[in-house]
């Protein structure tokens, strides 16, 4: 296991096969955990994080910055600024912060939270779980069996055919749209039914094994302004 700490100035800081601490502080830097469990902080200014194999941790703090998590379970959180997180492979938590952040969970059961500003999210394959937070966001959860909770906002939630079995916690009539990325779709080609718990079921032709759900909003109350047709 090493400690690493960079300098005032653009640093390039790469770790060992152990479980390593990367601190790029001021500058522009960029870090590489490589193998092992690390972790690694950003810093000020607009930094480069790359975790590697292992289960990371990952922090932009300062500035733009991006951050990837590479191999194993791991753990980004963007920090201050507008930052770009990417899981890759594993169950991973990724924490936007503030600013407007485009996360990206990738394969794995993954875990993504905007938090606040106009956050953009996309799960991914795997089973995910996404929460937009303060702010107007855009979820996609991708393949997969996903949960989308919008926050405050006015949020959109994107879908297309074969996604899976999908449900929207929060939506809100009138306020949030359903954006279905389908050539040719229209408001007329969707099927809108009730569930047994009263809760509004959306599907379409071709779209087999796969649907929406939206909890406690009723079949009766969605429109064709509910929705965005690509």
């Amino acid at each position: 296991m090493a400690t690493i700490n960079g300098t005032s100035g653009a640093d390039r800081l790469v770790g060992t096969g152990a479980a390593d601490v990367l601190r790029g502080y001021a500058g522009q830097d960029k870090l590489f955990g490589q193998a092992g469990a690390d972790t690694l902080f950003g810093g000020d200014q607009n930094d480069d994080l790359f975790g590697g194999d292992g289960a990371d941790r990952l922090y932009g703090d300062n500035g733009d910055d991006d951050l990837e998590g590479g191999a194993g379970d791991d753990r980004l959180v963007g920090g201050a600024g507008n930052d770009d997180l990417e899981g890759g492979l594993g169950d991973d938590t990724l924490y936007g912060g503030a600013g407007h952040d485009e996360i990206e969970g990738g394969d794995g059961d993954d875990r993504l939270i905007g938090d606040a500003g106009n956050d953009e999210l996309d799960g991914g394959n795997g089973r995910d779980v996404l929460f937009g937070g303060v702010g107007n966001d855009e979820l996609d959860g991708g393949k997969g069996i996903d949960v989308l909770s919008g926050g405050a906002g006015a949020d959109i939630f994107v879908f297309e055919t074969g996604d899976g079995k999908d449900r929207i916690t929060d939506f809100q009539d009138g306020t949030d749209k359903i954006e279905l990325d389908v050539d040719g779709l229209g408001f007329n080609d969707l099927i809108i039914r009730s569930n047994a718990a009263g809760d509004a079921v959306i599907t379409w032709a071709g779209n087999t094994g796969s649907s929406i759900t939206l909890d406690d909003v009723s079949a009766a109350s969605l429109g064709a302004n509910d929705f965005i047709f690509d």
